[in-house]
């Protein structure tokens, strides 16, 4: 029984170990307006490696303690990086193209946000324009 077990450890080990690929986002394309990558609250390199601590913080401190702020809220996020295509449109969260799953599709992390939230910026315009006509 050990024996299965010590095997699955070191096949597991040697496939993670000289896998030899990595998940960077260095190479995918994302559709946002370059001069607004100055912009973000955080600089690139840390919102790469830490964006999800920072999220799973923001969301406790929500949800749990009753505290809302705007810097790392996912409202935010979204406000900024989901951008429409050229058509209009916003990219479907299912979609390479939007920028948070085109990373986790290649990293084959789970997108959890997004059963709950939002996946694309609110139109307020057209929200305020239905309840006037109501």
């Amino acid at each position: 029984m050990y024996k299965k077990l010590y095997i699955k450890i070191l096949l597991t080990f040697l496939l993670v170990f000289f896998s030899g690929t990595s998940i960077t986002h260095e190479n995918i394309s994302h559709n946002i307006d370059i001069a607004s990558g100055d912009k973000c609250v955080e600089p690139t390199d840390i919102m790469r490696a830490q964006h999800h601590i920072f999220l799973n913080k923001q969301s406790h401190d929500t949800v749990v303690d009753g505290i809302r702020t705007k810097k790392y809220s996912l409202n935010n996020c979204i406000n900024c990086h989901i951008q429409p295509s050229a058509d209009g449109t916003y990219p479907s969260v299912k979609s390479e193209e939007h920028f948070c799953s085109g990373c986790h599709i290649k990293a084959a992390a789970q997108v959890e946000c997004f059963d709950c939230h939002a996946s694309k910026p609110f139109n307020n315009e057209k929200i305020e324009e239905e309840i006037s006509k109501k």
